[in-house]
C-alpha cells in the first residue's frame, strides 16, 4: 500500500514510541472499583482502597506475573501540549493574536471580546500582561461508543481547548487538547479523575512552565487559566457537584428555586420573579398558578459561596 522507503511506524506500538519521544504519550493511573479514589502520588503503592476496601486488582490466577487492575483512567499531560504550541513560528504568533491582531470595536466575534475576559485581565493584571499565557477552555461529555450494543457503557473524554488562538483556529481538532479518557462511567465522582488534572493546572496558575517561545528565540515562563467550562445541562451536574434534577435543580437560584409536583413531574414555576416590580403579570392569579407573585427576585451568588 506504501511506498518502500516510507517512514511510517510499522505497527501501533512503533507509533506510541515516536509521540512519546515528541512528549506526547500518556500515563495510565488506576482507580477504584468503586471510583473512590485513584492510586495516585500518595496511593500509587497502595494494593487496596482505603475507603472501601476495595482489591486494587483483579482476581486473576496464582502463577498469572501481571496483574489487571479494576479501573484504569488515561491521563495525557497538558504542560508538553502547551509547550508545543510555541515551538512553531506560526502558531507562536496566533497564540498572542488576542492582544496584537484582535479589532477591538464592541462586536462579539472572540471570547476576548466579552465582559468575562475582560474582568479577569483586571483582577489578574499580572498575568494578562503576558499576552502568551494561555486561556483555557474545559469540555467534557459522556458517549457510548459501542451504540446499542453495550447500553451500559459510557466513555467520558475530558478536552481543554487555547483560547488564545483566533477564532478561525482555536475551535478546530487540531488544537483540541484530550487530557483525560475515562474508560467506564465516573457516576458521581468525576472529580476523582480530573484531580491528575487540576494539580498540573494549579502548577501551570502558581508557578508556570519554562517555554521555548520559537518566534522570538527566547524562553519564558507559561502559565494557564481555566476561564470556561463547557457541557451539557447533565454533564454540568456531574461537574459542578449541584444537581440538576429534583426540587432543586437551578444552580442559579439554588435553595431558592421554586418548584413544585405538577403532571406527574416535577415543574419550576415563579419565573414572575425577575418581572419588573411594577408588572402587570405580578397580580395576574388565574393565568398563571393561581397566586399573585410578591416576591423579589432570588439574590445573586458570589464565587466563594458558590464553591462552599
Amino acid at each position: 500500500m506504501l511506498p518502500t522507503d516510507n517512514c511510517l511506524p510499522k505497527d501501533h506500538k512503533q507509533a506510541q514510541k515516536v509521540l512519546n519521544g515528541l512528549g506526547l504519550g500518556y500515563e495510565k493511573i488506576h482507580a477504584c472499583k468503586n471510583n473512590c479514589m485513584l492510586f495516585y502520588k500518595e496511593h500509587e503503592s497502595l494494593d487496596t482502597c482505603p475507603i472501601c476496601n476495595e482489591s486494587r486488582f483483579k482476581m486473576t490466577s496464582q502463577n498469572r506475573t501481571t496483574k489487571i487492575p479494576q479501573k484504569v483512567m488515561r491521563y495525557l499531560p497538558l504542560k508538553p501540549r502547551l509547550q508545543r504550541l510555541y515551538m512553531s513560528t506560526h502558531t507562536a504568533t496566533d497564540m498572542r493574536w488576542h492582544q496584537e491582531k484582535r479589532v477591538d470595536d464592541d462586536v462579539m466575534r472572540h471570547p476576548a471580546d466579552g465582559e468575562a475576559w475582560k474582568e479577569f485581565d483586571r483582577t489578574f493584571p499580572e498575568f494578562a500582561a503576558d499576552p502568551r499565557n494561555v486561556r483555557l477552555g474545559l469540555a467534557t461529555d459522556g458517549f457510548n461508543p459501542y451504540g446499542v450494543l453495550n447500553q451500559h457503557h459510557s466513555t467520558w473524554p475530558i478536552f481543554v481547548f487555547p483560547y488564545n488562538l483566533p477564532p478561525w483556529k482555536c475551535m478546530k481538532k487540531e488544537y483540541m487538547m484530550m487530557t483525560v479518557l475515562i474508560t467506564e462511567d465516573p457516576g458521581r465522582s468525576i472529580d476523582v479523575y480530573l484531580r491528575p488534572l487540576v494539580d498540573e493546572l494549579k502548577d501551570l496558575w502558581t508557578n508556570g512552565v519554562r517555554t521555548y517561545d520559537k518566534s522570538t528565540g527566547k524562553m519564558f515562563t507559561l502559565q494557564a487559566a481555566v476561564m470556561w467550562t463547557v457541557n451539557d445541562f447533565p454533564a454540568y451536574a456531574m461537574v459542578s457537584g449541584w444537581s440538576t434534577k429534583g426540587y432543586m435543580a437551578c444552580p442559579v437560584c439554588k435553595e431558592d428555586v421554586t418548584s413544585g409536583w405538577h403532571a406527574g413531574k416535577v415543574c419550576y414555576l415563579g419565573h414572575r420573579r425577575w418581572l419588573p416590580w411594577d408588572h402587570e403579570w405580578r397580580e395576574k392569579d388565574k393565568e398563571f398558578d393561581g397566586n399573585t407573585e410578591r416576591r423579589l427576585r432570588p439574590r445573586e451568588w458570589s464565587g466563594d459561596e458558590i464553591l462552599d
